[in-house]
């Protein structure tokens, strides 16, 4: 019998995180592109944690790069699952927490390199309540680990994340365990079971907000996600193209493409029709500033192009909706904010642009209070 979660003394898994005499057996799942030279730190560093996990699996997106072959030779105990396509991260966790033996799961991308004590801290911070649902590390700079870069945050009523601590200096931030608006799923722990009640991840926004759709599902339903700050993990470069960490450099059509059409799946898929109804003069307003933004880019036509396919979506989106008006135990008026929107570093910090940034904040968040107190 699968005692995790159960409160069953393990006498004899040692890959069993033990607090207060009870055992917490893990499944670990790594999710993986084209990332074979992470996954060397990446696993060697997890399967270290003391207590280790109880069984690692790799979810490959069918890399071309020699990943799975690689694990394979060097990790042999790891179990090695191929999705035969790129179907993006929202689908390789679904597949791995299918795969998985055990209620408690840990996931993490393949660019994480977990520090000594951080899948025990995890542990202990889930044992706390069984209301919580997601658990995540403190995810700092690779190239810079006195640098926070993903400490949690909270679902703006536009559909972005509001992160905390955002490229903020490790000495100047709270050590203290919190409640989370919203977790970042590059790892983090989950109880399988809520999992599966509130449908995984989102899989038709492949990449991009899908971790905010999530988060928002959870505690629609009525759980918590917490961050165990003591928990460390050092965050790598990212997917290629993707993945941002200041306003240099180019700003990638797909990137603008994705942005723009999962913001919209991400809405449709989560929000009452009376949120997003009175939220539609905010929603448009953003959208016109984004693709001012992403002219100024050279990428016009990106923005459109996702739009569009968030209409062919839309069927989806409506349905994943209404599933969640099922789970649906706390109103969107408790689950968003309208805090200043989170931006990459360099990008309007000064002179028009940051003036500018500064009226958008107060006008968002000026109509949210009006908003509000119309919403149930």
């Amino acid at each position: 019998m699968d005692n995790a979660g159960s409160g069953i003394p393990d006498q004899e898994n040692p890959g069993a995180s033990r607090h207060h005499g009870f055992a917490l057996l893990i499944s670990a799942i790594v999710i993986n592109w084209n990332g074979r030279e992470y996954l060397e730190d990446c696993i060697a560093a997890l399967a270290a944690q003391e207590p280790a996990p109880a069984e690692i699996i790799l979810v490959d997106n069918h890399s071309e790069d020699g990943s799975r072959e690689f694990v394979a030779a060097r990790f042999p105990a790891v179990q090695v699952l191929d999705t035969g396509e790129n179907a993006g991260p929202a689908r390789a966790r679904n597949l791995g927490l299918a795969a998985a033996s055990h209620e408690n799961c840990l996931l993490l991308d393949n660019d994480v390199v977990m520090s000594p004590g951080a899948l025990a801290s995890m542990s202990q911070v889930m044992a706390e309540d069984e209301k919580i649902a997601m658990v995540q590390a403190r995810s700092l700079l690779a190239d810079r680990p006195e640098i926070v870069h993903y400490d949690g945050g909270d679902v703006h009523y536009l559909g972005m994340l509001v992160l905390h601590h955002w490229f903020r200096p490790l000495a100047e931030v709270s050590p203290e365990d919190r409640d989370l608006g919203a977790g970042i799923a590059l790892c983090f722990l989950t109880r399988r079971s809520v999992y599966r009640q509130v449908g995984g991840f989102y899989e038709p926004l492949f990449i991009l907000y899908e971790d905010n759709e999530f988060s928002f599902r959870l505690r629609a339903a009525g759980y918590r996600i917490r961050l165990a700050a003591s928990a460390h993990c050092l965050h790598g470069g990212g997917t290629a193209g993707l993945s941002r960490r200041d306003a240099a450099g180019d700003y990638s059509a797909r990137r603008v493409y994705l942005h723009s059409r999962n913001r919209c799946l991400m809405l449709l898929a989560c929000l009452s029709t009376r949120t997003l109804i009175l939220s539609l003069p905010a929603q448009g307003l953003y959208a016109l500033v984004y693709l001012l933004f992403a002219i100024l880019r050279g990428h016009a036509l990106a923005p459109f192009k996702g739009m569009f396919a968030a209409l062919r979506g839309l069927p989806s989106a409506r349905a994943r909706q209404r599933s969640l008006r099922e789970l649906r135990r706390v109103p969107d008026r408790e689950l968003l904010v309208a805090d200043a929107l989170t931006l990459n570093p360099g990008l309007a910090d000064r002179g028009a642009a940051a003036l500018f940034r500064r009226c958008m904040d107060g006008f968002f968040a000026a109509y949210w209070r009006l908003m509000r107190t119309v919403l149930a």
